[in-house]
């Protein structure tokens, strides 16, 4: 991991375990001229692989050092939560993805006690990721599922866009009342995360938002119906949308926006919560949720958390006019301008995607 000195008996650093990306430019090709590198050059001359003709590379290193080596002949299998109903032999378009949680191969299985190093591709990205602890002093075993692990690095390759938002192109999205919202067309949310890069106006965005919310809201509505998270608030939410659809905004931002925070009391009492203060109601689901979901989820729960705090449930001042929020409609001080089809499509999408944060056990 640094610079050797050649001087025998000097210490250096030496990585492991390790995940790189077509992301990080000359360290990602420098790790790639590596073990990857050295692994192609073992091949007889007949069969040499160019590196440019890579698509996947899975090598399994046992104890004695004896390796197998799968060159561009697996069959990646990938593991999702989808957002639709998908029927048996029915295409699967990114649309209907919610969150990648796995990413693996095919028949093969990799032993805890042998080390592995894996290439592989999303689309133009590629990623690799190497452990080799198992060839380490005592030998120990991996720990960890090494399949959720890809899974969590092909999440990222996939949805790159968004994980390498800088903090203020994060700011300038929540502060705009946005969020990468799960439910979206991703077509529309790389629009809109884009823009964000740019510090630009999101709310051109919100006729093509709007649209899409309402032709998705006849799904969402049917799958909030089945849960009984949703129950005791679907016929409040059925109503909302027909307005929404009959544009009358001004009614589904009164009724959307206090009954979110009657789902988060829902959810909360479903799981045994006590504790139902605006803190905890926007971030106990996600301290729930840590151990099943990957770093990189695509539901972005950690992030979903801060903009909870920081929009939805963003303060007021007293006495004053505020932006919505569920204290600014509580309180009465919310400008009516704002109840309009932009925080009205922002509701319903707050909606979705805490279905999706929801433990399985309790929708």
């Amino acid at each position: 991991m640094e610079d050797a000195t050649g001087i025998e008996g000097h210490p250096s650093k030496i990585a492991v375990r390790e995940f790189t990306s077509s992301d990080d430019g000359e360290l990602f090709v420098s790790r790639l001229e590596g073990i990857p590198r050295i692994i192609l050059s073992k091949l007889p001359a007949d069969a040499r692989i160019s590196p440019s003709t890579l698509d996947h590379l899975l090598a399994i290193i046992r104890p004695d050092l004896r390796c197998t080596v799968y060159v561009n002949e697996l069959q990646p299998v990938g593991k999702l939560q989808s957002l639709n109903d998908i029927q048996e032999g029915q295409a699967v378009t990114e649309n209907d993805v919610a969150d990648i949680t796995e990413f693996s191969f095919e028949n093969v299985d990799v032993p805890e006690d042998a080390a592995v190093v894996c290439v592989f591709s999303a689309e133009w990205r590629k990623g690799f990721f190497f452990d080799v602890t198992p060839l380490g002093p005592g030998s120990p075993l991996r720990d960890y599922d090494l399949w959720k692990l890809l899974g969590s690095y092909y999440a990222y390759l996939t949805n790159h866009s968004v994980f390498n938002l800088t903090e203020e192109q994060w700011d300038h999205l929540v502060a705009s009342e946005w969020f990468p919202f799960i439910s979206l067309p991703k077509d529309l949310l790389r629009t809109l995360v884009g823009r964000a890069r740019g510090s630009g106006n999101l709310d051109i965005l919100v006729p093509q938002i709007a649209t899409a919310v309402e032709q998705l809201l006849p799904r969402m509505l049917d799958r909030w119906a089945a849960s009984p998270i949703f129950a005791p608030h679907i016929e409040l939410l059925r109503h909302a949308a027909q307005e929404y659809s009959s544009a009358d905004y001004v009614s589904a931002v009164a009724i959307v926006y206090p009954r979110i925070e009657g789902l988060l009391r829902s959810i909360h009492a479903a799981l045994g919560i006590e504790d139902f203060g605006q803190a905890a109601l926007a971030g106990r689901l996600i301290e729930i949720r840590k151990g099943e979901l990957h770093p990189y989820s695509w539901l972005l729960p950690h992030q979903f958390q801060a903009y909870l705090e920081k929009s939805y449930f963003g303060n007021s001042t007293p006495g004053s006019t505020a932006k919505i929020s569920r204290n600014s409609v509580g309180h009465g001080v919310a400008e009516f301008k704002d109840f309009d089809q932009k925080h009205a499509a922002v509701g319903f999408l707050i909606l979705d995607q805490l279905y999706y944060l929801v433990p399985r056990s309790a929708v």
